[in-house]
């Protein structure tokens, strides 16, 4: 009787591991981003909708995105098994076959693509199916021709907003291309400080980055730079009637404040360990910028956004 507790024990971990891996390949961390910025881009739209609606939308949106993400892991298996942060992933590690990963992704594509042109409205639908095509068959395979894949990347890492912004008003508006410029600007600086900390994986792996490609100080300075156009592109709803003034005030001193972090890179020798310990918390700090802006945003609305 013991003994097949215990048998059963172990297929029950065994099982609970593999859904995991599962799961793992959908990239939840993404996933929990997504959730967030398509909730941000329906509460900043004109107009009403139903919860089920809008739920129906985040849920498809989420699981699109993830869809989308098994395909990347398996169009990237070997490049996973040649990087030391990525090698022990369930396809290159052997947990999952690449089969069941490309029956896994094909589905939830399917499937969430679907229900967006079908349940929510076919232009959400449209920006889901541009945001899908970007990711898997250009942004993917450009990985290894050029470092300029950053900016293919960014496109469908900045439509989730969009989507949840056309869920409500079927049409696209000036706040709606905003909240996207935004998280497409924002990408690309937090992707740089990335490609800085991980240059060796990255090199192992022959991925194209711009720290490889231009060197470290030059992608610094272009870090700076981006940071500079970040800032710039947040205050754009002051100036549209979408917010109030606080919200200036409070996203100039946020933005102010990562500027100047920015710049904290040419303090340490490019290459360095304490350079690349600033790229690392430049990245964390970017992770903070994001959603106090657009928490500010949601604050300091004042209904009268376009």
């Amino acid at each position: 009787m013991a003994t097949q507790q215990a048998t059963l024990n172990t297929f029950s971990k065994i099982r609970f591991d593999y859904l995991t891996d599962l799961f793992s390949l959908t990239k939840p961390r993404l996933s929990s981003l997504v959730i967030f910025t398509s909730a941000l881009g329906m509460f900043l739209a004109p107009g009403e909708i139903s919860i089920l609606k809008g739920l129906i939308s985040i849920l498809a949106t989420s699981g699109l995105v993830g869809g989308a993400c098994v395909i990347n892991c398996f169009m990237e298996k070997e490049i996973d098994s040649l990087m030391e942060r990525t090698k022990d992933r369930p396809l290159p590690s052997g947990r999952v076959s690449s089969e069941t990963a490309l029956l896994l992704g094909i589905s939830l594509i399917t499937i969430c693509l679907g229900t967006l042109f079908l349940l929510v409205n076919p232009l959400t639908g449209f920006l889901g199916l541009v945001a899908t095509f970007t990711y898997i068959s250009l942004y993917t395979p450009l990985k290894r021709k050029t470092s300029w894949a950053l900016f293919a990347g960014a496109i469908p890492g900045a439509i989730p907003p969009l989507m949840g912004w056309t869920t409500v008003t079927n049409s696209f508006g000036t706040l709606g291309l905003v909240i996207f410029s935004i998280l497409f600007i924002w990408q690309l600086p937090h992707f740089l400080s990335i490609s800085i900390y991980h240059a060796e994986d990255y090199n192992n792996a022959d991925i194209k980055t711009f720290p490889a490609y231009i060197g470290f100080r030059p992608t610094n300075h272009r870090i700076v730079i981006y940071t500079l156009i970040l800032l710039i592109v947040s205050l754009l709803p002051s100036y549209y009637n979408s917010v109030t003034y606080q919200y200036k005030y409070f996203t100039l001193t946020l933005g102010g404040a990562f500027c100047i972090y920015s710049l904290f890179g040419y303090l340490y020798e490019e290459k360095s360990q304490a350079f690349r310990t600033w790229a690392r918390r430049y990245f964390f700090g970017s992770l903070i910028y994001l959603p106090g802006v657009f928490i500010l945003m949601l604050y300091f609305r004042n209904g009268l956004n376009q």
